[in-house]
């Protein structure tokens, strides 16, 4: 029996199955490798595309916040007929958060010196209410010197080109509303 097992027959039948045991081994090796690549490789494309994608949203969110910084709009203040008035503009620039600064200029007024000015805005609605530009009446009061030159400026928290159609500077007699005067507007 010692013999068989030495015998060329038994060797070869040993080394086939040596070598088909090698072969496996190889061949799981193989795959296993080709798996391990093959999941690297899709969760690195994932990792890329949700980069790609993260990089494309702040893109838009820099391109946004650009667009929302030079928004500047300047408009030309029309005088209102027989009004006292040499020029006049006003400024609306995006101050970001969706806060808007306005700030009014205007040269030649009336010297204010029974009276005074104030800012409103004319509503976008049907009735076409008419409200002072500022938080009330006190925040929209336009400052003139006594040369009849004057600035005024104020915060909103909206663009006001959504609310309003249009800005008007209005002298008040004595500082009532009985017989306020617009003295120069623009339309938004």
């Amino acid at each position: 029996m010692e013999q068989g097992l030495n015998s060329p027959e038994c060797r070869g039948s040993t080394e086939s199955q040596m070598a088909s045991r090698t072969f496996l081994a190889a061949v799981a090796l193989v795959i296993g490798l080709l798996a391990g690549f093959g999941v690297t490789y899709a969760y690195n494309q994932n990792q890329i595309s949700s980069l790609q994608s993260s990089l494309t949203q702040a893109n838009d969110s820099v391109s946004m916040l650009h667009q929302e910084l030079n928004a500047t709009l300047s408009l030309s203040l029309q005088p209102k007929s027989g009004q006292m008035i040499h020029t006049g503009w006003v400024i609306i620039a995006s101050i970001g958060s969706g806060d808007y600064v306005v700030s009014l200029h205007a040269d030649g007024l009336e010297p204010p010196s029974s009276g005074g000015y104030i800012v409103e805005g004319v509503q976008r609605t049907t009735s076409m209410n008419v409200v002072p530009i500022g938080a009330n009446e006190t925040a929209s009061e336009f400052d003139a010197t006594t040369t009849g030159t004057g600035s005024f400026w104020t915060v909103l928290m909206e663009n006001p080109s959504t609310s309003f159609e249009a800005i008007n500077l209005v002298y008040l007699p004595g500082m009532s509303m009985t017989q306020a005067t617009v003295v120069a507007s623009t339309q938004l």
